[in-house]
């Protein structure tokens, strides 16, 4: 079984001979940028630069797919916002909101045309060329809610919840069909999964009941017209959203320590692979191998499909530290546990 399939086998909940290593959230460090020679910012506006960055990680580190974009600001650049592109240890973000009322939102004719969209649609076709059926190649979407966050103002939009809710209704019946879109794009410029990044989704900004009546209908929407596995990536204390989670048709969740396992794995009911958790700050970061051994080991003997940091690594992590992880998972395989 190769590098590919064993991912996407993972993925949708099918044997595997182990269980494979994978960052789908961004996973690039500061010396994976150092030792490629592609750095950010300019790697995240250059088609070439971002598909050579993109697969440092499984050149340095063995991690079993490739992820890109690095930063959730390539929608909402393209839809007019302006981007602080930042460092080389650091990732772009929109600099202000563009809109205070859903109407004012007009989604540009020519969006796949402008600002990163097609540097990023370059850079997977690139890598599909290149890896064909030998490495998974994982592309990233921000999720309807979180991208009205960015448009209508992370504070702003929230009050809505309570104060005009048809409003949020309005953002999400307009950003669902450009989500879709966008993800149709990367399928056909080569990805063979998507990740759908909904961190304003976290369990510590709305409830279960927010998440049930604003947003499951349109997760629900999204992953049922998406031809390819899609991971919902929700982090923080998101436990009671597993019950809703498991109703979205995603094919995998993945998430952080703010998670309990055992309960997210008993609320998705097999319905979902669950992918996870390796703390990216505590133990990826400021931990020693030892540290994300014993942790990555941890999440195995708790069942995850596919052992995965929690949530974006941070730039500065050790890859001694990544080494340490996928290490952890071939020693568990050749223990004989799947």
């Amino acid at each position: 079984m190769n590098t590919k399939q064993r991912f996407l086998n993972a993925l949708k909940r099918e044997p595997v001979d182990r269980v494979p290593v994978a960052a789908v959230a961004t996973g690039i460090t500061v010396q994976m940028q150092e030792k490629s020679g592609f750095l950010w910012p300019e790697a995240h506006k250059d088609a070439d630069q971002l598909a050579e960055l993109a697969e440092s990680i499984h050149r340095y580190t063995d991690i079993e797919c490739i992820k890109l974009p690095f930063c959730m600001t390539v929608e909402v650049e393209a839809l007019g916002a302006e981007i602080d592109y930042r460092t080389r240890d650091t990732v772009p973000t929109e600099k202000h909101h563009l809109y205070a009322h859903p109407e004012q939102l007009m989604i540009p004719a020519d969006f796949f045309d402008r600002a990163r969209v097609p540097v990023v649609l370059s850079a997977i076709s690139q890598l599909r060329k290149k890896y064909d059926n030998e490495i998974a190649i994982v592309t990233s979407i921000v999720g309807p809610f979180s991208l009205a966050e960015k448009i209508f103002g992370f504070d702003n939009f929230l009050t809505w919840v309570v104060d005009q809710p048809e409003w949020i209704h309005q953002a999400m019946r307009a950003l669902t069909p450009l989500a879709l879109r966008y993800s149709q794009a990367q399928i056909n410029a080569g990805a063979d999964a998507i990740i759908v990044g909904e961190a304003g989704c976290s369990g510590g900004l709305i409830s279960p009941n927010t998440y049930r009546d604003f947003i499951l209908p349109y997760h629900r929407e999204l992953c049922a017209a998406i031809a390819v596995p899609t991971i919902m990536h929700i982090c923080g204390k998101s436990t009671r959203h597993t019950p809703h989670i498991a109703q979205t048709g995603a094919s995998a969740y993945n998430f952080d320590e703010g998670v309990d396992v055992n309960i997210a794995r008993q609320n998705l009911q097999g319905k979902v692979a669950v992918t996870g958790y390796v703390p990216t700050v505590t133990v990826l970061l400021d931990g020693t191998p030892d540290d994300v051994y014993q942790s990555a080991w941890e999440c195995l003997a708790n069942g995850v499909d596919i052992l995965t940091p929690g949530c974006a690594m941070a730039p500065h992590t050790p890859l001694v530290n990544i080494a340490a992880m996928t290490r952890a998972a071939h020693d568990w395989a050749r223990k004989g546990r799947a």
